[in-house]
């Protein structure tokens, strides 16, 4: 927004002026920075950051990289998806992250960061022959806290190079496990049942095994061996073909009791 100001001046008899632009300061601005509580839903446009109050994270909206959500109106043969970029800051560190939201859908995303989790949507949604610009996208976000964990233990494996961790709730294979740390079971290999979803405590992989679904053995079938790279490259046949997961090779690495 501006306003023309018309300065007319006198100067040796001749009539000058001079039309000078004044552009307000602050109309459209948005503010670079917003504070919000834990489950206080924000909007933020691409730039801005958003602090979590008594929490020491917060979000940028970096850009979107990608939209190609089926637009309104429009028959399509994929609903597309909408992929966004956001910069993590927490106790000092830096991430970067990739957000994704599916098209048509009035639902919205999840994703998970350490112990916090992110509920977002990206608006607004596209129309047939309608471009949106880079200024108009906004991201609605909701920061929760994930529960903490407890009547169970966390156990970290590696295998080959790469980690991976299982929360155990079931008392029976608690008790295998404990018994493989200690060196009185043989029984090294755990199979569980593969989720399709993340989980805090298995970061960054994408999917998690089931806290309870889950037991150690001796021998496996050689179809759920492999690395935990091989699930998040893959996830659709891992869960919805192979089902389990056991990998010959995976050593404990740590166990963290939280009975």
């Amino acid at each position: 927004m501006r306003s023309i100001f018309i300065r007319i001046l006198f100067h040796v008899g001749l009539l000058v002026v001079i039309i000078v632009p004044i552009f307000s300061v602050g109309c459209d601005k948005q503010p670079k920075e917003i504070s919000a509580e834990l489950g206080e839903e924000v909007e933020l446009r691409i730039g801005q950051t958003v602090f979590i109050k008594d929490e020491e994270i917060e979000f940028k909206f970096v850009e979107v990289t990608g939209d190609s959500r089926c637009p309104t109106g429009a028959t399509c043969v994929w609903e597309g998806e909408v992929t966004c970029i956001l910069q993590i800051t927490f106790l000092d560190d830096t991430y970067t992250t990739t957000i994704t939201q599916p098209g048509s859908t009035q639902q919205k995303s999840m994703d998970i960061f350490h112990r916090y989790e992110i509920t977002f949507s990206v608006l607004p949604y596209p129309e047939v022959d309608k471009v949106i610009k880079d200024d108009e996208y906004r991201l609605q976000l909701v920061v929760e806290k994930v529960p903490s964990l407890s009547g169970g233990i966390l156990v970290t494996f590696d295998v080959e190079g790469e980690e991976y961790s299982i929360f155990v709730e079931n008392e029976e294979t608690i008790a295998d496990i404990l018994a493989v740390q200690s060196g009185e079971s043989q029984a090294k290999i755990l199979s569980g049942k593969i989720i399709g979803e993340p989980v805090d405590y298995n970061l960054p992989w994408s999917w998690h095994i089931d806290t309870q679904d889950i037991h150690m053995a001796e021998f496996t079938i050689e179809l759920c061996d492999g690395l935990p790279s091989y699930i998040e490259d893959d996830l659709d046949y891992w869960v919805n073909t192979v089902g389990r997961f056991c990998p010959w090779g995976a050593e404990i690495v740590e166990i963290r009791d939280f009975r």
